[in-house]
């Protein structure tokens, strides 16, 4: 199945492309599914910097609920997880088809933030990085888990990151929370898909999704031969969606 549950348009203030103009590409490109997922914004504005504006939800939910094409189009949000935000959550879910949880920033004890792109995460920032992420995933709230090993763009392999993936891959397998090999990354090169993350995956049989995480029409179809590639050559067995009301997923024929 060729699908993509991991889409950013113009909508998202860092992105391009309109939501016919990857409505196009994808029916271009044979796929049977595609799903949006705009960064979700905060009634506060938190995170505003990076989200579409609060008031801007109501038009793009309409722009994808209004896209008609000869295959599946879904209506979602990457969310950052804070635990304040438990009723809106909740909210979201009830009207859009899937929601993907994703950590894009950290925020420490003494009350400062990083992204986790930056690089100049701590070893004690990862732990952050890690129990924010399980945290998400307990919630019970997102369908998969994207670029869960983003924060290896900003650190180093080694004794600290290992034991931060395990703790990740360990509750996404306890969880049954698929976990993503991310494309915006792979094409980019920023360190994920990190192969070291992966292996430890591959050798627990994690659950796996491939996304482009596309922000441009241009690379909505792009990654996947790498990432099929990627993930072949690890070991790795990749899923696909088997209902999208609820959104699940089941292992691809032959593998």
């Amino acid at each position: 199945m060729r699908y993509n549950l991991h889409t950013h348009s113009f909508y998202c203030g860092h992105g391009s492309g309109r939501i016919d103009e990857y409505a196009e590409e994808a029916q271009r490109n044979g796929f049977e599914v595609l799903g949006f997922s705009e960064h979700c914004p905060f009634p506060d504005g938190l995170l505003s910097r990076s989200r579409m504006p609060y008031s801007s939800m109501a038009q793009y939910e309409a722009d994808v609920r209004n896209e008609r094409r000869p295959f599946d189009i879904l209506l979602g949000y990457e969310v950052d997880y804070f635990r304040r935000f438990d009723g809106y959550y909740e909210s979201l879910r009830n009207r859009v088809d899937y929601l993907i949880g994703g950590t894009h920033f950290i925020f420490r004890p003494d009350g400062t933030m990083s992204s986790v792109f930056d690089g100049n995460l701590s070893a004690s920032d990862l732990s952050i990085y890690a129990d924010t992420t399980i945290k998400a995933m307990e919630s019970g709230f997102f369908s998969f888990y994207a670029h869960p090993d983003a924060f290896l763009s900003s650190y180093q392999f080694n004794s600290e990151a290992r034991a931060v993936s395990i703790a990740i891959i360990e509750a996404s397998i306890g969880l049954s929370i698929p976990l993503e090999i991310n494309g915006n990354g792979y094409l980019r090169k920023r360190g994920y898909p990190s192969r070291e993350f992966w292996e430890l995956a591959a050798e627990r049989d994690v659950p796996a999704i491939l996304s482009s995480d596309a922000h441009r029409t241009q690379d909505l179809a792009a990654p996947f031969s790498g990432l099929r590639e990627f993930a072949a050559d690890l070991g790795i067995s990749i899923l696909c969606p088997s209902s999208l009301h609820p959104l699940s997923f089941r292992k691809e024929q032959g593998k």
